[in-house]
């Protein structure tokens, strides 16, 4: 190497010439005088080779000056030359010392840079976390350049050694890569995960390589690098993840990304809509593909500006009809130009189709409202002048016809209160059918009974088509003859007066159909769909009330739970309207003889029955006491917990008819207590509440309660409900 420090090659050079000198002093006794320059030429080249030719130059001067002094006689003489062979002898030196000084320093220059190249090359490899090497084929044995050790955990001196870290399948992928560059000249490559051979971490290497042939095409060299990639490839991933989240986001929101040229063609999309597909898109002009070319002109103008533009459409492509908003901006190049519009298309067609339904439904809901307050106030109009009539009647026949509308409005208002329970119990879930094996038959004739006076009144004429053999279905017969009531019910509605009104019951495929058809105003085939919604009135007033809109969405859920079908047939408006229930049969099962009624209410042994009313509305306990007193009831009245249990210890009734809400001791804890003091197994607690979810249902059973009666209540239901609790008692 070249020394770099000045003083310190000045300082060689001398101890150069100083060991020369002395060694030479030390030789020439035993060598007789001969050869006296032999040791000046080793140091001429050590002193050439580090510390380069002016030093090496003047050890030659030197080692002249030497020569002249001491050993060429006489010697201790400055120019001792007497003859032409000595003169000729130190001129032979020199010319030699100086061959033998610039080679030398030539040589160390070249080793320098050599030296420097190498140093560079380590520098650049290890900054590109690289390693070379080089094989001998014939032997195996690879020399290498770089941190092998430090990249990969291991030093490299074979093949099998590079190949340790890799795994099995890909080690055998390599060998025969390598031996078919090997076979043919040419250049092999691999990338592949590594485990070092230190700590087991694993790392990605890029080994390529080139193997050289000689003049027969015989394997003469092999060289190559070994890179790690492992950044690389965990940059490469991260990417991969990233694009596929960036893909599965566009996908979930419905976005197409895409890219245009500055006239507006695309150049590149991804998540394509409307089924068009990419070969179609990529250089058509935004919108051409939809009929709409004035969005190329939209992107052109943004193009001109520079400003980011948002804006929605509305596309019809194959028939079908999308609504989208797009955003896009133009693309600035370094030197401010726009060379490209990138942008980002969103499919709303669901939202905005969403929306509209969320519009019809507040429409709906607004209309329901305002359909309920009417239909409540609407009864409570002639309740009120009834009430004013009882209070100025002078005649039975004024009070009669007083209590006749109160009777007639507060059942239209319990069946508002019906229906409204109805739907939140059926949006709810929690509505509970109980079901039996019943013949469709009975049911469609306890419907015709329970809408004859709507119909009398009406002047409808009902036609009733039955088969002979009984019709079977376990179902709810109360909920089912709901249903019927409500089509039967609107068809008389909705008919004009007089009109006519055709039930049938027919067996069609294993499954029971009952038929209601009317010839009353119809409905429009855009409004067919829609009758089956909550809250839906058709547009035409019919002859009767109007209703809240909720009736034919209660039937239909009611329908469903019994795994059946309810659907709609009109011709339009004016042609009447066909509803058709259809109903899976129960198939080999006979038809009951008769179905058995609860006791008839008004019992002439009613008299000897002591019943207690508790309830902490005053109004409702004492009229509630009132009327059992008329159907000939012993009543007590207590109007909170602690005053029941106290009527209960001093009445001993054989019926408790409990309010569950009670302020201070509940409805519930009362009838537990009374379940505790009585001695008698025969008493009876009928909880009568608003509260009817199935919970408050439960929660009275577990209480000790007999039945679950949910306000308001028809007293001839409240007198059946009794009756069979006493007679079941009594049995």
């Amino acid at each position: 190497m070249v020394i770099e420090r000045v003083w310190l090659r000045w300082l060689v050079a001398t101890l150069a010439f100083v060991g020369a000198t002395w060694l030479n002093m030390k030789l020439q006794p035993v060598l007789d005088s001969r050869a006296p320059l032999m040791p000046y030429f080793p140091a001429l080249v050590m002193v050439g080779l580090t510390c380069g030719l002016t030093p090496a130059l003047v050890l030659l001067l030197a080692a002249c000056m030497a020569m002249l002094y001491w050993w060429i006689p006489p010697a201790g003489q400055i120019w001792p030359i007497e003859s032409v062979a000595d003169g000729v002898l130190l001129i032979l030196f020199f010319c030699a010392g100086l061959l033998v000084s610039v080679v030398s320093a030539w040589a160390g220059r070249l080793m320098q840079k050599e030296r420097l190249g190498r140093r560079r090359l380590n520098l650049a490899l290890a900054a590109g976390r690289m390693v070379t090497w080089d094989w001998d084929v014939a032997t195996g044995f690879a020399t290498t350049a770089g941190g092998v050790r430090e990249l990969f955990g291991t030093r490299w001196k074979t093949m099998d050694d590079m190949l340790a870290g890799l795994p099995d399948d890909v080690a055998r992928d390599f060998r025969e890569r390598y031996r078919y560059a090997v076979e043919s000249g040419g250049r092999f490559s691999l990338s592949a995960p590594m485990t070092r051979g230190d700590n087991g971490e694993v790392v990605w290497v890029q080994i390529d390589g080139y193997v050289t042939l000689d003049t027969k095409g015989r394997a003469a060299h092999a060289y190559g690098v070994a890179v790690d990639v492992t950044t690389q490839q965990e940059a490469l991933r991260a990417s991969q993840a990233a694009e596929e989240r960036f893909h599965l986001a566009l996908q979930s929101g419905k976005v197409m990304a895409w890219e245009c040229d500055t006239q507006g063609r695309y150049t590149w999309a991804y998540n394509i809509p409307m089924g068009i597909s990419r070969e179609a898109l990529i250089g058509a002009e935004v919108g051409s593909l939809v009929d709409q070319p004035q969005y190329a002109a939209i992107i052109r103008d943004a193009v001109v500006s520079g400003d980011a533009v948002n804006l929605a459409q509305q596309s019809t492509h194959n028939g079908n009809s999308f609504h989208l908003l797009t955003s896009l901006k133009p693309v600035r190049d370094a030197d401010g130009q726009v060379r490209r519009v990138l942008g980002a298309t969103v499919d709303v067609t669901e939202l905005t189709a969403a929306q509209e339904q969320l519009r019809r439904e507040s429409q709906r809901k607004d209309a329901f409202l305002a359909t309920l307050a009417h239909e409540l106030r609407n009864p409570m109009a002639p309740i009120r002048y009834a009430v004013t009539m009882l209070r100025q009647a002078r005649s039975d026949d004024m009070r009669h016809r007083a209590t006749d509308i109160i009777a007639r409005q507060s059942a239209h208002m319990a069946r508002l209160l019906d229906d409204l329970l109805d739907m939140s119990r059926i949006t709810r879930n929690v509505i509970e059918l109980k079901r039996q094996i019943i013949d469709v038959r009975s049911v469609v004739r306890q419907a015709l009974e329970a809408v004859e006076p709507l119909y009398s009144e009406m002047r409808h004429r009902v036609s009733l088509a039955l088969p002979e053999e009984p019709v079977m279905v376990d179902g709810d017969p109360t909920r089912l003859q709901q249903v019927l009531a409500n089509l039967l019910d609107n068809a008389a509605k909705y008919s004009p007066i007089p009109g006519e009104v055709r039930v049938d019951v027919e067996i069609d495929h294993g499954h029971a159909k009952v038929k209601v058809t009317d010839t009353g105003i119809g409905i429009a085939m855009a409004q067919q769909p829609q009758v089956f919604e909550l809250f839906t009135r058709l547009d035409a007033k019919g002859a009767g009330p109007s209703g809240l809109g909720i009736g034919l969405a209660v039937s239909r859920q009611l329908v469903l739970l019994h795994g059946g079908t309810i659907h709609v047939e009109s011709e339009g408006a004016g042609h009447g309207s066909r509803f058709i229930v259809c109903l899976p049969l129960v198939k080999d099962v006979q038809a009951p003889a008769h179905i058995s009624e609860a006791g008839a209410p008004g019992d002439a042994a009613a008299s000897s029955w002591s019943v207690l009313v508790v309830d902490d509305n005053a109004d409702a306990a004492d009229t509630l006491s009132e009327v059992l007193q008329g159907a000939h009831y012993r009543t007590a009245v207590a109007y909170s917990g602690e005053e029941a249990l106290a009527c209960f210890t001093r009445v001993r009734p054989r019926v408790v008819l409990l309010d569950i809400g009670l302020p201070g001791l509940s409805g519930l804890e009362v009838a537990r207590r009374m379940r505790a003091m009585s001695d008698e197994p025969g008493l009876i607690l009928v909880a009568i509440t608003g509260w009817g979810q199935h919970a408050d249902r439960e929660a009275t059973t577990d209480a000790g309660f007999d039945a679950h009666l949910v306000k308001p209540i028809e007293f001839n239901e409240l007198e059946r409900t009794m009756q069979k609790l006493l007679h079941a008692g009594a049995s």
